[in-house]
């Protein structure tokens, strides 16, 4: 007997197929039913959590700050409003979200005697009815800057439209009407800190005035930069230099009073001027005359009578000189006291002024300050009156006309979602719970021998007149469709066991699956028609003493079979019969005796076998399920070789692979698995590893 061996010609993941589109469609198209009621089941539920969800109703309004600077009334400069900046607006958020603007809300729209914010259902109003509606107006106001920009949105959501409306409405004035209100309250307050300074600087200025004027009073200080009375120190200075002058030209004149006085006294000169004629006059009468020349005697006393009187004047000048420089001295000599004493007030009104000067410096600080604050408390009271928000109002809120929430676009969206998730979930659930094998490769990997072939379900095959089928018809269809992938399929596990070679694998093959339905009687009529089909002398022996599922198939009520043979009631001729379509010889089982399920396992079925060995190219097994059925496994052993039919994607891998243990404990030589019921779509999609097997048939499967 040959060794039996597999080449994988194109193993691929078995995992793949589950994550890619192709494998999504297929399982889609599979479990559409229970996708769809997934589907329905979500969409109405989702329907019904609309319905029954409270409709609320969000309005906004808006405010921005006022980024103007000019004013009514001129102000200082550390009174001007500041432009706002992103930390402004950021704290004017924080002002709209306080609790003084709730609480301003509340009382407004008396919220504190209303269910929902201050009182419950039934519920009779309180001390902390207040409290809890400007918590809950608190809590509900929606504040946020729009962007970087100054507007500040303020919303409100409520299941009462026209109340979401008057509550933002309410904060909104609430919050300029306040800043206005502050503004005053501010300004007046500010007013009234000025007029109180002003009364204590007014008494300061007094105060400093007064002691500059006593200490002048008291020091007897003189203002030296005066012109009237006794003059400054630089009046004096000028009047004592021209008073020495005066003395000076005087004390000369009285030295030299004649010379002076002749030359500046017209008398003098005119009695010089006698004097000087009569003295020429009587020297020519001397000269011509002679001393007692009678007219020069007349001539000689006029001449002493001018000199007389000449000498006179002379005198009397210079009295009047002496007495002018007496005079000079006189008054040199007294503003000469003057400017002494002019010196001894000053240096005494020097060592005063520095005092004078701290006082007049105290008194000017006063002044000063006083006639700044002034100018404040003037200009404040000026706009006393004119106080106006820091912010106005962009839009007030109206009542919305559609709910916010539930948002019905948003509800049908996760309605939409969720139920497409149910509807993945419950098809995967249902993959995932078949719990099969999905190609040859997961079926070698997990089985740990080889699988022989994969036989397509007729339902997926193109052209097929069979979407459900039994055994027999499906055989036929084999034989109808010799060049389909059916049939191919079939070709293929003969090449596998080397039917009809040299080194054919086994001639007594017993065909047998885990459990049952899982295609083995549908596996041996169609793998014994094909052999037949290809020339070998085949039996197919109907050994499934309960179902009888392979004797139906080519005969209803057949009058001898296998127990009767077993027993030596008939001979194995009497009981064959042979399938009129491929040539088959079957061995089956009659209906007619009581089946005596020790007889299967015992000598005579080993003689049996070893009989049609001899006779027949290919003696075929058709088992009962090997879990269930004891003398499955025994009848097994008996034969050369056995083959495990697996139904794809819905045998669990745990019962096949016991199903293995139970076979090799019971010396059962399983030389590999079959995988049956195979959907074309799924390998044709790619999604198997059999593509390489099917692909040119089976990619154009409907």
């Amino acid at each position: 007997m040959a060794k039996f061996t597999v080449v994988q010609d194109a193993p691929a993941d078995a995992g793949l197929g589950l994550i890619s589109p192709k494998a999504l469609a297929m399982i889609a198209k599979r479990r559409w039913l229970p996708m769809l009621l997934a589907f329905v089941v979500v969409l109405f539920v989702t329907g019904l959590a609309y319905s029954m969800a409270n409709f609320e109703y969000a309005a906004s309004g808006r405010v921005a700050l006022d980024r103007r600077t000019d004013q009514l009334v001129e102000v200082t400069a550390d009174q001007r409003p500041i432009s706002p900046d992103s930390s402004s607006v950021e704290t004017e958020v924080e002002v709209l979200r306080s609790p003084a603007i709730a609480a301003a809300v509340v009382d407004e729209l008396q919220l504190a005697n209303r269910p929902g914010f201050g009182l419950g259902d039934g519920e009779w109003p309180g001390s902390g009815s207040r409290d809890l509606a400007i918590r809950v107006v608190a809590n509900g106001l929606d504040v946020s800057r729009e962007g970087t920009s100054y507007a500040i949105s303020v919303g409100y959501t409520a299941e009462d439209p026209l109340l979401a409306a008057r509550i933002v409405n309410s904060a909104i004035d609430s919050y300029t009407s306040g800043q206005k209100t502050s503004e005053s309250v501010e300004r007046t307050r500010e007013i009234g800190l000025l007029r109180d300074r002003l009364g204590m600087l007014r008494a300061d200025l007094i105060r400093a005035e007064g002691a500059v004027a006593r200490y002048r009073a008291g020091t007897n200080l003189i203002d030296l930069t005066d012109t009237g009375g006794g003059g400054t120190m630089q009046t004096l200075d000028t009047q004592l230099a021209q008073a020495s002058a005066d003395e000076a030209a005087a004390a000369a004149r009285a030295t030299a009073a004649s010379g002076v006085a002749a030359m500046e006294s017209p008398t003098i000169n005119s009695l010089r001027s006698q004097q000087s004629q009569l003295t020429a006059r009587r020297a020519e009468l001397t000269q011509r005359y002679g001393n007692d020349y009678p007219t020069l005697v007349g001539v000689n006393e006029q001449l002493k009578v001018v000199n007389q009187a000449l000498s006179e004047e002379i005198g009397r000048v210079r009295q009047g000189a002496v007495a002018e420089a007496d005079v000079a001295r006189n008054r040199a000599s007294s503003l000469r006291g003057s400017v002494s004493r002019q010196q001894g007030q000053l240096m005494a009104a020097n060592n005063a002024s520095v005092q004078l000067a701290e006082l007049e410096r105290n008194a000017a600080a006063a002044k000063s300050l006083y006639q700044g604050l002034l100018d404040s408390y003037k200009q404040m009271v000026t706009a006393q009156g004119t106080e106006r928000s820091k912010a106005y109002v962009i839009a007030y809120a109206t009542a919305p006309n559609a709910p916010s929430s539930p948002n019905i676009l948003a509800y049908g969206i996760a309605g939409m979602v969720a139920a497409l998730i149910a509807a993945a979930f419950v098809a995967l659930a249902l993959e995932g719970m078949e719990g099969g094998l999905l190609n040859q490769s997961m079926a070698e990997k997990e089985l740990g021998m080889p699988v022989l072939a994969s036989i397509p379900d007729v339902a997926t095959v193109k052209d097929s007149p069979l979407k459900r089928g039994t055994p027999r018809t499906i055989g036929d269809q084999l034989l109808a469709y010799p060049s389909g992938v059916f049939c191919e399929s079939f070709r293929g596990l003969r090449t596998a066991l080397r039917l009809g070679q040299d080194d054919q694998v086994a001639r007594t093959i017993a065909i047998t699956s885990a459990l049952g339905d899982e295609g083995k009687t549908t596996t041996a009529i169609c793998l014994a028609r094909s052999a037949s089909a290809a020339g070998l002398r085949v039996i197919l022996v109907d050994c499934d003493l309960r179902q009888r599922s392979c004797s139906d198939a080519f005969v209803s009520d057949p009058r001898y079979g296998l127990i009767e043979v077993l027993k030596g009631h008939a001979r194995l001729e009497q009981a064959v019969i042979t399938d009129s379509l491929s040539g088959a010889d079957v061995l089956p089982i009659s209906s007619g005796n009581d089946i005596n399920f020790d007889l299967i396992t015992s000598r005579a079925m080993r003689s049996l076998l070893s009989r049609l060995r001899s006779s027949y190219d290919v003696v075929l097994l058709e088992m009962a399920p090997a879990l269930p059925v004891a003398e499955t496994r025994a009848v097994a052993a008996m034969a050369d070789a056995a083959i495990l039919v697996v139904r794809w994607r819905k045998t669990p891998t745990g019962v096949v692979k016991k199903a293995i243990t139970q076979l090799n404990r019971a010396g059962v030589n399983v030389i590999g698995a079959v995988l049956t019921r195979v959907s074309l779509r799924y390998n044709a999609a790619g999604l198997g590893d059999d593509v390489y097997y099917y692909k040119s048939s089976a990619a154009k499967a409907a």
